[in-house]
């Protein structure tokens, strides 16, 4: 079978037409995780490249080394152009500098982003490199194998890496399944068929077209056998049927608990910028919430969020926010909100979104940065928001509200660490004996609203600490007919309550309109005193529902002492310092390497230094790698023939590597032929001179009586070193170099090219 293309013949063209089919089938379950065509560009410039790629190598005989090399230049030489071209200058046509800086760094990080990404990825820089490398990598292997191997069913082995490998990458849903499948395995089986066949011999014109239609019969018949097995056993599984894909098991890499609660910073808000402007809102109704955070953990001193309930798992997204929430029901809103005086990580958003879209300052940045955690219905962006940041919100407002028979919708919830004993105790007690979790909730939400007093502590109002530690929640409800505080600590404790009633129940914090708030009609413009915090409760049917337990802000106690005082020091928890309330460094990944802050202020950017010699060594790594390999195989081999106890097998040993240094410069020799006989064909034909008495010495060596002595096999392979040396001479310098990497003595039955005259 000839298995070197010489030419584009119609074998070849069938080659790499079933090549296409294959790798087409295969990229198209990158369809959902896109969310549409996004990655077809970069598949089909990888493909293209690897398929040329494959058979030049083929072709030219090129080692394993030079595909390799070629395969990594195609990588930077195409990849800004096939993957990076969004805003890029000629369409990515010339790479630049920090393309190649992408492409570099993006070849390692890239794989972990794109599994913990928030799928649709369309929207996404750098997460098309991932189609573009499988894609030119699956086709030079791919063809590489079909154009060189002597056995075709070999080709089974990358196809079937190249199918585990998208479906791994995928999603937990199929796409078109059936199809895909019976495509491969039909179109690889009915390949690898007709291949078979072709080594038939061919006796004369007749057979020679007989035996043409035989292969198409066997290969159609192969390839029909596959598609109804592919069907069969798809049908029998069951309909509920879920993937396992890498995207299911990978944790996203965002840290919510190195972020600080902003609950801490309550006080902050509503004491020095009650009068600052932090955000205008337009297309706002007066019943909405501006959600910032969402909080179900404490552990004794804040309100966080945690693990159990998912509330910390926010994973990267896009606009789409990693698809519609299909469980609301209501009408569709558009909220606009524009950032004035507020920079931080948490961003404002509204329950049961649809969407976001960043249209003003930083609009890219800022949607390549956004996190979004579906259960607490809430966005985090590592990028921080800032003055003139502006996003549209979609979101499905709903009016639905539990009643008495409305269940709650079971929860796993961290358990609250260092609960005061009286939260337990007043939660009985308020609870009474109410049957209907509403009731219950509603109980004790509103036994904190009659009898509670409100105050923020501030120099007009009555004495009141900030915080929420145990301590504070402690101090809360030591007087229950006389409690004093303002959101944060009314929250805290009804969610505490909640919790130990077995009522699942979290903190939210955020923006409330009320009567003192500056409304113009839909546009609202939120100040710090518009601060809020309230308790969210799960109900089937209707979701989280907030309950508000902070009495009226008229509430007061009657004996207040109007007096002018300075105003009380914490006691337990000091709130954050106003320059640093919320903000977060910028996350750093493998597409987007950041300086280390603390090399900046030492004046000698390290950071940088470090990332400029990544760029430079990591692709020399990648590419010197094999070649290093391929050396030390080398090195080891001869140095095992050297040293064989057996003397007479180290001079036979001696012999082959002669051969192998022949073989490696294009002279293979057939493993038939008598030493005398090569020695002769290579001196007579390719002038290799000096083997014929190296092959005397090697029989004897060999065939005498007596095994050589220890200086006789010395001296012959002293004799070997000449002769390699003398071998060398003949060739120019880049083919020297070459044949210290060539893969042609490393392989078990290399294809003879000498001939041997009897």
């Amino acid at each position: 079978m000839e298995t070197k293309p010489r030419a584009l013949s119609a074998s070849v063209l069938i080659d790499i037409a079933v090549i296409v089919v294959v790798m087409a089938a295969a990229m198209m379950g990158f369809w959902p995780v896109f969310g549409g065509s996004q990655f077809i560009r970069p598949a089909v410039v990888g493909l293209i490249a690897g398929l040329m790629i494959a058979w030049l190598g083929a072709w030219k005989r090129w080692p394993t080394i030079i595909v390799g090399g070629a395969t990594i230049g195609a990588y930077f030489l195409l990849g800004s152009v096939a993957a990076l071209w969004k805003n890029r200058p000629y369409g990515g046509i010339i790479p630049n500098v920090e393309t190649l800086r992408v492409l570099t760094f993006g070849s390692v990080g890239v794989w972990k982003q794109f599994i913990t990404v928030s799928i649709p990825l369309g929207n996404f820089t750098g997460m098309t490199l991932v189609p573009f490398m499988i894609s030119l990598v699956g086709a030079v292997v791919l063809g590489t194998t079909m154009w060189r191997t002597r056995r075709p069913a070999l080709v089974l082995l990358p196809v079937s890496i190249l199918m585990i490998g998208t479906i791994a990458l995928g999603t937990s849903q199929s796409f078109y399944p059936v199809v895909i499948g019976s495509v491969i395995a039909g179109v690889t089986l009915g390949w690898i068929t007709w291949r078979v066949s072709a080594t038939a011999t061919v006796v004369s014109q007749t057979s020679a077209a007989a035996m043409k239609r035989s292969r198409v019969a066997k290969a159609g018949f192969q390839f029909l056998v596959a598609a109804v097995v592919v069907g069969l056993v798809s049908f029998m599984l069951p309909m509920n049927f879920e993937r396992q894909v890498l995207r299911k098991y990978v944790p996203p890499p965002l840290d919510t608990h190195s972020l600080s609660s902003p609950l801490v910073s309550f006080r902050y808000l509503v004491d020095e910028r009650a009068e600052d402007t932090l955000f205008v809102v337009e297309g706002w109704e007066k019943d909405y919430y501006l959600r910032l955070a969402v909080m179900d953990s404490y552990d004794g001193m804040v309100y966080n969020v945690g693990e159990a309930s998912g509330a910390s798992r926010y994973d990267r997204v896009g606009p789409s926010l990693g698809g519609k929430n299909s469980s609301a029901i209501g009408k569709q809103v558009d909220i606009t909100i524009t950032v004035d005086n507020y920079t931080g990580v948490w961003v404002p958003s509204v329950a049961t979104m649809d969407s976001l879209e960043f249209t003003g300052k930083r609009a890219t940045n800022l949607s390549e940065e956004l996190y979004y955690n579906p259960k607490a219905d809430a966005l985090i962006n590592t990028a921080a928001l800032g003055s003139g940041v502006s996003y549209t919100i979609t979101s499905t407002v709903s009016d639905a509200k539990p009643t008495v028979e409305t269940p709650v919708i079971p929860q796993t919830m961290p358990k609250p660490a260092w609960v005061p004993d009286k939260v337990g105790s007043l939660a009985t007690q308020w609870a009474g004996t109410e049957k209907s979790v509403l009731t219950r909730v509603e109980a004790i939400t509103s036994t904190f609203q009659s009898t509670g007093y409100f105050s923020h502590g501030l120099d007009t109002e009555e004495p009141s600490n900030p915080g929420h530690s145990s301590y504070r929640i402690a101090q809360l409800l030591d007087r229950p007919e006389r409690m004093i505080g303002d959101d944060e600590q009314y929250a805290v404790a009804a969610a505490l309550m909640l919790t130990e009633a077995g009522i699942p129940a979290r903190v939210v914090m955020g923006f409330i309109a009320d009567d003192e708030s500056q409304l113009d009609g839909s546009t609202w413009t939120v100040t710090g005193s518009d601060a809020h915090a309230w308790v969210e409760v799960p109900f089937e049917g209707v979701g989280w529902y907030p309950f508000f337990p902070t009495p009226d802000k008229d509430d007061e106690p009657m004996e207040q002492e109007q007096r002018a005082r300075a105003k009380p020091k914490p006691q337990v928890l000091q709130p954050p310092p106003p320059a640093d309330t919320n903000d977060m460094e910028p996350s750093r990944t493998a597409l987007d390497p950041r300086d280390d802050e603390d090399d900046k202020k030492k004046g000698i950017n390290w950071a940088g230094i470090l990332r400029i010699v990544a760029m430079v060594t990591i692709p020399l790594a990648i590419l010197i790698a094999p070649i290093a390999a391929i050396i030390l195989v080398k090195t080891a081999r001869t140095k095992r023939r050297r040293t064989t106890p057996d003397l007479s097998v180290s001079v036979a040993q001696g012999w082959q590597e002669m051969m192998d240094h022949a073989a490696d410069y294009g002279f293979v020799v057939p493993p038939t032929a008598t030493r005398v006989q090569i020695s002769t064909a290579l001196r007579r034909n390719h002038g290799i001179k000096g083997l014929d008495r190296l092959a005397v010495l090697a029989d004897r060596g060999t065939f005498a009586p007596n095994p050589p002595t220890p200086q006789e096999a010395a001296e012959f392979w002293a004799t070997v070193d000449t002769n390699t040396e003398a071998l060398a001479q003949g060739f120019p310098t880049k083919q020297r170099l070459l044949s210290r990497v060539s893969l042609t003595s490393l392989l078990p039955h290399p294809k003879p090219n000498v001939e041997i005259q009897e």
